[in-house]
């Protein structure tokens, strides 16, 4: 059929179908979601002591207020990615802010354990519909090597950073429940910035993939599918050494109040935002399973040299080590993750399932263990797991090395 001048050819029902699946909602708007989402899940950790004192818990119920949390978010993950995908990340950003904010009223009117991990976990499954939305949508505005990692680190560092610091200020002057006062605040603004969003066009140039030697060029194989997925996990399995047992530590080790459990915290935060950039090029430049092994060695041994710390002071080399080798590791599993999935709404529902796996299971087993045998021992735990991970991950890129030079 031909088409008069001036007159748009008309678009057929399925590519209309297929716009309205790949619409963005624009980088900026991307980011800011990210940002105030993420301000929400790490506002609660300087709240922790409080919350364990008030409700009388112990360290195995501390850490379940974080498990549930992760276990909504993961049982969240899968169906958020299908209504990313269908729906686009504009109204899936809407139903999470919706049902954040449900869960987010609900905690802060808790008045026992039993209330409060239900809805932990549906503020769980309200931070995975957003991240999911805010994900999908930098992949698709900027789908370039890397881009989309560097840019969601850098995003929820900040949340994370905002969230840590206001979460110990008011946790210190206005008790726990102000925290969750707090982001249910951050839910409104969410769901408010989601409705007077405009979709935009995906970018249209093709996400490729770099030419790096340790990036399979054919289709990947299950088993180095099933590799990036794991160490993800990994990963984020050892963000317990944070989200809860840096708390527990400062609290019982050095006697911290709320306020200075943030700041720990934050600090550590920072570190992990200030490495988001450099990484990202280390990941560009020695390829990301190069940057995977070396994160986990060097979270490993920051992990191992925690707990020995005799005062605070000694502590900043541990955690320095520990933040810089979980962002390379996050970024560097992420991005392969990406890679080998074909960088649509199914490998980042991969990055975001087993992101939330090792977030349910480190939290819970981590409290556990501290129960069991001493708030220290999850660091040595984790951080010799880390190093046996990474020295696994050399000899296999060895491994693939040596297969290569004789098949030639």
């Amino acid at each position: 059929m031909r088409v008069a001048a001036g007159e748009k050819a008309p678009v057929p029902a399925a590519a209309e179908a297929t716009s309205a699946s790949t619409a963005a909602m624009g980088l900026r708007i991307s980011v800011i979601l990210l940002v105030f989402t993420y301000w929400c899940v790490d506002i609660v950790s300087p709240a922790l002591p409080a919350i364990q004192e008030s409700l009388a818990i112990s360290a195995t119920g501390a850490g379940l207020v974080f498990s549930l949390f992760f276990a909504g978010r993961l049982v969240t993950n899968l169906p958020a990615a299908w209504l990313a995908e269908r729906s686009g990340p504009r109204i899936t950003a809407i139903v999470g802010a919706a049902v954040l904010l449900g869960g987010s009223l609900l905690a802060a009117m808790a008045s026992s354990l039993d209330a409060l991990l239900p809805a932990r976990g549906i503020q769980g499954a309200g931070v995975a519909i957003l991240a999911t939305a805010g994900l999908l949508s930098v992949l698709r505005a900027r789908p370039g090597g890397g881009a989309a990692m560097t840019a969601f680190n850098a995003a929820t560092g900040v949340g994370s950073a905002v969230g840590l610091l206001v979460g110990g200020i008011l946790t210190a002057n206005f008790g726990w429940r102000s925290v969750f006062w707090m982001i249910s605040l951050n839910a409104l603004v969410l769901l408010a910035a989601s409705l007077v969003a405009r979709a935009r066009p995906a970018t249209t140039r093709r996400a490729h993939v770099e030419a790096e030697s340790d990036v399979p060029a054919a289709r990947p194989s299950r088993m180095t599918q099933a590799g990036a997925v794991g160490a993800n996990l990994l990963v984020f399995v050892n963000y317990a050494i944070w989200v809860v047992l840096l708390p527990l530590l400062g609290a019982t080790k050095f006697g911290f109040d709320p306020e200075q459990v943030g700041l720990l915290l934050l600090f550590v935060n920072l570190v992990h935002l200030g490495s988001a950039l450099p990484v990202g090029r280390v990941i560009r430049v020695a390829g990301p399973s190069r940057a995977l092994a070396a994160g986990l060695g060097i979270a490993g041994i920051g992990m191992l040299l925690a707990p020995r710390a005799p005062s605070v002071g000694w502590l900043v080399g541990p955690m320095i080590l520990y933040a810089v080798g979980q962002l390379a590791g996050n970024s560097a599993a992420g991005d392969l993750i990406l890679r080998l999935g074909g960088a649509g709404g199914r490998a980042v529902g991969a990055v975001r399932l087993s992101s939330d796996i090792g977030l349910v299971v480190g939290p819970a087993a981590a409290g556990a263990l501290a129960d069991a045998a001493g708030v220290e021992a999850p660091f040595y735990a984790l951080g010799i797991l880390s190093i046996a991970a990474s020295m696994l991950a050399i000899g296999a890129r060895f491994g693939r090395a040596a297969s290569g030079r004789i098949g030639r």
